[in-house]
């Protein structure tokens, strides 16, 4: 009898075995495709360009919000004495080869404390777009802060596209 019962349990284990085996990769094949739609759809979202940092603080004569895109040498020399004209003796222009790069900045305007900041995060080509990625940070409510006026801005440089740019902000507090 027991040796009954085992070569009829036999036949039905390898089934069975067989059976979850079949199972298992029914189930594993659409999670395998859906990560790699997944991978597929983040590559979709554009390859991050590398960039540099010109210039960031919280001292701008810049005094209005203000998203900009600089391409030529002229523009940013103007530019440049905008941003500085509250200073007394005004540093020189940063050197960008506007042959081969361009400018971006971001400005958020006076504010009326310290504690406020903002910071490109990441540049990347989306389609026919220039996606600009930024982060902006304010003081928490009733956080100790500076009493004074800022006016927060980022400028940075990267090789040089005629692309339209579309701006994409995050705000952080403290």
């Amino acid at each position: 009898m027991i040796r009954a019962t085992t070569r009829a349990s036999a036949p039905h284990g390898r089934h069975g075995a067989l059976s979850i085996a079949m199972l298992a990769l029914g189930l594993l094949i659409p999670l395998v495709a859906c990560a790699t739609g997944a991978v597929g759809d983040v590559a979709a979202a554009g390859a991050a360009l590398p960039f540099s940092t010109v210039a960031k603080g919280a001292a701008s004569g810049i005094l209005e919000p203000l998203q900009v895109a600089i391409r030529t040498q002229d523009e940013w020399v103007a530019f440049w004495a905008r941003h500085t004209r509250a200073q007394v003796q005004p540093p020189p222009a940063p050197p960008v080869d506007f042959s081969r790069e361009m400018a971006i900045g971001i400005f958020l305007g006076e504010r009326a404390t310290g504690g406020h900041e903002v910071e490109i995060t990441k540049v990347e080509r989306g389609g026919s777009v220039l996606r600009i990625h930024y982060r902006t940070r304010s003081p928490d409510p009733g956080a100790m802060v500076t009493q004074v006026r800022t006016q927060p801005y980022h400028l940075i440089k990267l090789k040089r596209e005629d692309s339209p740019l579309v701006f994409s902000r995050e705000d952080l507090s403290r």
